[in-house]
C-alpha cells in the first residue's frame, strides 16, 4: 500500500512538471469531473439497503453499519491569477455534508469533510491536484466525533476527445480516532476513489460508482465497494443538470473488521455553473 501512495505522489509530481497547455475541456466531461473549474451543487441520497454478516476470523459476527445518508456537496472555485488554465492556480474547496440514518433509525449528522484542492497546472489531457484535508466530528452515535487533518489529491486523465475521463481520488487524515489509545494520533483510513465516465452521446453516461475504496493501517484490512452509475446530463449555456443512479456492493478482505453493505443505491442530482 505504501508503494501504491508513493505512486500516485510520482504520477502528481510528473504531472506538475511536464504538462502541455491545457486543451477545452467539453462540459459533458466537466459536469463528472471532480477538479474542473465549476461551482457545484450536489443533493443526493444513498441507501444501504443490507449488509454482510459473515463471520470474521475473530470468532465474531460483522457488524452492520448506517441505513443510509441524505449528502449535500459543494464546490466553490477560487481561480488565482486566471486559473490554472492560464498558468496560474485554481483552488476547488470541496464541502459534503451528511445527514445518517443509523440502525436504531435515528437520524443525526455525520463527520463533515472540507479539503481544497489545490490545482496548480493543466495540460492537454487532464490535470491534477493537491491540498489540505479537513474532518469535522459527527454527532455521538454517528461516526468519529474527533478533528482529523491531512490531505488529498487527485490526478484526471481524458481521452477520446473527452468522451472518456479517469483519474484516482486520494485521501489520507490523522485523528484521535483509537478509542483504545485517546492520546494517540493514528492513522486513519486510507480512502482510494479511483473511477471511470464513459459518455454514451445524448447525454447519457455510463461510470463506476462512488467507490471509495478504503484501508485499515492497523489490520491491512481492504474494503473495496463495485458497482455502475448510469446518468443523464441537461447541458445549457451557462450550466449543467446532472442526474444519476447508481447500484453498489462491498467486495473485501478478512482482515477488514467493519462493516461491509451487501446491496446499497443512490439517486444523485447536481447543479454545476462553469467559471469565466
Amino acid at each position: 500500500m505504501k508503494n501504491t501512495i508513493a505512486g500516485v505522489c510520482a504520477l502528481l509530481a510528473l504531472a506538475l512538471t511536464t504538462g502541455d497547455a491545457a486543451a477545452q475541456q467539453s462540459r459533458e466531461s466537466m459536469a463528472n469531473d471532480a477538479t474542473a473549474a465549476q461551482w457545484s451543487f450536489q443533493f443526493a441520497y444513498q441507501g444501504m439497503l443490507d449488509y454482510h454478516q459473515d463471520s470474521l476470523s475473530s470468532g465474531g459476527v460483522r457488524q452492520e453499519g448506517s441505513k443510509g445518508f441524505v449528502q449535500f456537496r459543494m464546490v466553490a472555485p477560487v481561480p488565482i491569477k486566471g486559473g490554472a488554465a492560464a498558468g496560474g492556480v485554481t483552488i476547488l474547496p470541496r464541502l459534503t455534508v451528511r445527514y445518517t440514518q443509523n440502525q436504531q433509525d435515528e437520524w443525526g449528522f455525520s463527520p463533515t469533510d472540507l479539503f481544497a484542492l489545490i490545482v496548480p497546472l493543466e495540460w492537454s489531457w487532464g490535470r491534477a491536484g493537491i491540498g489540505p484535508d479537513i474532518v469535522v466530528p459527527g454527532k455521538e452515535g454517528f461516526g468519529t466525533t474527533e478533528w482529523q487533518y491531512g490531505f488529498a489529491t487527485a490526478v484526471i486523465m481524458r481521452a477520446l476527445e473527452d468522451k472518456l475521463t479517469f483519474g484516482l481520488l486520494l485521501q489520507q487524515t490523522w485523528g484521535k480516532t483509537d478509542t483504545s489509545r485517546p492520546d494517540e494520533v493514528v492513522a486513519g483510513n486510507l480512502i482510494l476513489n479511483p473511477f471511470a465516465n464513459l459518455a454514451l452521446g445524448k447525454g447519457l453516461y455510463l461510470s463506476t460508482n462512488d467507490l471509495q475504496a478504503q484501508y485499515n493501517w492497523d489490520t491491512n484490512g481492504l474494503r473495496v465497494p463495485i458497482g455502475a452509475r448510469f446518468g443523464y446530463l441537461i447541458v445549457k449555456p451557462k450550466n449543467t443538470w446532472n442526474f444519476y443512479v447508481e447500484y453498489a456492493t462491498s467486495v473485501y478482505s478478512d482482515k477488514w473488521t467493519a462493516p461491509a453493505v451487501k446491496n446499497q443505491i443512490r439517486l444523485n442530482v447536481s447543479y454545476t455553473i462553469p467559471v469565466g
